[in-house]
């Protein structure tokens, strides 16, 4: 018998309860082992929508961000692009520099938080200096506003990748019970297959044999000879 990778699908792990807990039952003398299976199978599917509540939460935080993030970088550009016309085309100018430390496309590939932060903290105050008809000043609002809201983004992201961590260890921990009941379950076999006179092989029969190598990392590891 072999312990299913903590690696495999959540898919993979149903198919070898299902195989177990089924023949289990086919056997009268292992039909009352089958039972322990039938509560994983039960159990499986609350793990898997809580997996995959987390990684669509994941998916959507990841691409709101991305979304707020570009907009973010579209109104910083613009708003380097006129802040540089004010300065004369001088990117060296104390107008420019006061704004930004390096050029703006070279500023939005920066960290976002970073970004977000000098806009918010140094380019909108940079820009309420401004006398009232100076065309930069429009920018304030929508500069302060993008800043804001891909900040909020960035809190949310950490938030949903901080509980699919929480998650993604509660599944591993419901592998890891699986793999110990089927070790448990191949030992109980063991003993009745010493009992009964039916050799090594017997218990092998009640755990299928999976493939090993695929695209997704599924597939089993050697488990310790059971004693």
């Amino acid at each position: 018998m072999k312990q299913i990778r903590v690696e495999s699908s959540l898919l993979v792990y149903l198919d070898d309860l299902e195989f177990t807990e089924a023949a289990l039952g086919a056997d009268p003398l292992a039909a009352d082992l089958a039972a322990a299976f039938e509560e994983e199978i039960t159990a499986w599917p609350e793990v898997f929508q809580r997996q995959r509540s987390a990684r669509r939460a994941v998916v959507r935080a990841d691409a709101l961000l991305a979304v707020l993030d570009g907009t973010l970088d579209r109104i910083t550009i613009r708003f380097g692009g006129q802040a540089l016309v004010e300065a004369s085309q001088d990117r060296k100018s104390v107008a420019f520099r006061k704004f930004f430390p390096t050029s703006p496309s070279e500023f939005v590939r920066g960290p976002l938080r970073k970004q977000c932060e000098r806009t918010r903290d140094v380019m909108v105050p940079e820009i309420h200096k401004l006398p009232a008809g100076s065309p930069l000043r429009v920018f304030a609002e929508p500069l302060l506003k993008g800043a804001k809201a891909a900040i909020a983004g960035l809190a949310a992201r950490a938030k949903v990748h901080g509980d699919a961590a929480t998650v993604a260890t509660d599944v591993t921990e419901w592998k890891e019970g699986v793999n110990r009941l089927r070790t448990t379950t191949h030992a109980e076999l063991v003993k009745i297959a010493v009992a009964e006179g039916l050799g090594r092989a017997w218990p092998e029969v009640f755990f299928r044999i999976a493939e090993t190598g695929s695209a997704e990392g599924d597939g089993v590891a050697p488990l310790a000879p059971t004693p």
